[in-house]
Formats: C-alpha cells, structure tokens, sequence
C-alpha cells in the first residue's frame, strides 16, 4: 500500500468515525418528540385547562424549557454544532422546505384548533405533529451523516 494509499484510508477512517458520532441514539429520539409535543399542548392544556379537567400550570413554559435543552442536545448530537463554525450541510439546503412545513405547521394547526375551540382535536394532531417533528429531525441527523461520510 503506497502513502497515498494509506492516507486516503485514513481520511475514510476519519470520516467514518465522525459519522458515527452525529448518529442520535433511540432514546433521543423519543425524548425529542416529548419535547416537541409538550411545546404543542402547553398552550392547549393552558387554554382549555376546564374543559379538559386538568389544573391551572404553565405548561408552555416547563415544555419550552425541555424544549430549549433538546434543542442544544440535539445541536451537539446531531453534527449541527459543526455546522455552525464552519459551512453548512448541503443536507440542511435540502431539508429545510421541509423542516420549515413541519416546524412550523405543527403549531399552526394545533394551535389554530385550539382557538377554535377544539382542544380534543388540537390534542390529536399534536401528537401527530410530535411524530412528524421527530421523523423530521431524525431525517435530518441521517442527511447530515450522509454528508459527513461523503465528505461534504
């Protein structure tokens, strides 16, 4: 094997072990669609909190609150912290039609039926839009370690 050779295995090796790094393990993935719901029901729960028999809180805020700490986990897990020193992930250009539509829908919808006065439906689709939420972040984690791999 000649130094080039070597060099380049080196650099696969490289590669391949900071992909496996921004892998997010299951347990996160779980503990990210809680937080995603917990942000879309805490102004539902807040809101209808007589209707639906459940005590005064702020739920908003506690869910915000778990929020913002999955978000930095994820940011560090997911390659994203890597992302912001230095250039981008194409994979990010590629997702963000839809991570836009899921992110930002979720709480259109859910919110939107809940001021409408429908807080059992708007429970409903927030659990629907917690699972899409987390697939979307899951397809993002797999597009970011698709590029690592590739080298972009």
């Amino acid at each position: 094997m000649s130094e080039a050779e070597r060099a380049l295995a080196e650099v696969l090796r490289q590669r391949q072990a900071m992909a496996d790094r921004v892998r997010l393990p299951w347990w996160f993935r779980v503990l990210f669609v809680l937080a995603w719901a917990a942000v879309l029901v805490g102004p539902v729960l807040s809101g209808s909190a007589d209707q639906l028999g459940v005590p005064r809180f702020p739920y908003l805020v506690v869910g915000v609150v778990v929020w913002i700490a999955v978000l930095v986990a994820y940011r560090r897990q997911s390659g994203l912290r890597t992302a912001m020193r230095g250039r981008t992930y194409p994979a990010l250009r590629e997702q963000a039609l839809a991570t836009v539509a899921v992110f930002g829908g979720g709480p259109v919808v859910v919110w939107g039926l809940a001021a409408l006065g429908l807080p059992y439906q708007a429970l409903t689709c927030a659990a629907l839009a917690a699972a899409l939420g987390g697939a979307q972040a899951w397809r993002v984690n797999i597009a970011i370690h698709r590029d690592v791999l590739a080298g972009r």
